[in-house]
């Protein structure tokens, strides 16, 4: 699926490129601000994985249990998305006095819905970490298991509020999730955190609930950890 999203953003910013002939310089910066959108994000969309759910594989390693977690693709909100595009295809080549200051206010909402990843956590990127009964080695760090306080599985949306996980409750959704685009956001924003030594680390991000309650599972497993993450 990301594979065609990519070229159907792919073929709509060359688009913009070669072929919308803007009548000013104002047009002109609308229609390269709209084709360096829609290519960067064609080009990340190809480059992620081809599936748009999250995993994670596991790897023993001697004492150690490695995990390379890869994120789920964040949704994208089809409406606004497609209806600033359509806006910016309108302003560039109208010839219109000063449209083309709206254009950019549009191209800018643009980014915001294609390219920011509201979810938090550094969500995009790939996340490998190691575990042993000792402790977890996470980003060059290691936490050693006596300092560790907690092990949990959050999941932060609508304005960054942070919502505690509960394994009973899920995520509060009569609370939180108003719009369906929020929904979507939230179903793939879990991430896996570590409170160690009065810090927070986060371990993976960018997750869906099953996948982040199995690496969490993981992690506890190879930590020999009494008490299930919360």
């Amino acid at each position: 699926m990301n594979r065609v999203i990519a070229v159907i953003y792919g073929v709509t910013g060359l688009w913009f490129l070669l072929l919308a002939s803007p009548r000013s310089l104002g047009e002109a910066a609308v229609k390269y601000a709209f084709a360096a959108i829609l290519l960067f994000f064609a080009y990340r969309r190809f480059r992620a994985s081809s599936k748009n759910a999250a995993e994670y594989v596991k790897q023993e390693d001697g004492a150690w249990l490695q995990l390379s977690v890869s994120p789920a693709a964040p949704p994208i909100l089809w409406f606004p998305a497609v209806l600033s595009i359509i806006l910016g295809a309108g302003v560039v080549g109208s010839g219109m006095a000063y449209l083309w200051v709206p254009g950019l206010i549009v191209a800018f909402l643009t980014w915001l819905v294609l390219l920011k990843d509201h979810r938090g956590g550094n969500s995009t990127a790939p996340r490998r970490f190691r575990v042993n009964p000792e402790g977890i080695e996470t980003d060059g760090t290691f936490l050693r298991k006596d300092d560790i306080h907690n092990l949990r599985i959050r999941n932060k949306f609508a304005g960054g509020v942070e919502i505690v996980y509960d394994a009973n409750q899920g995520v509060p959704t009569g609370v939180t999730m108003g719009l369906a685009g929020r929904r979507a956001l939230a179903e793939v924003a879990y991430r896996v955190e570590v409170e160690a030594g009065g810090k927070t680390y986060v371990l993976a991000a960018g997750l869906d609930e099953v996948t982040a309650r199995g690496v969490a599972t993981e992690v506890g497993k190879a930590l020999n950890l009494a008490v299930p993450a919360s």
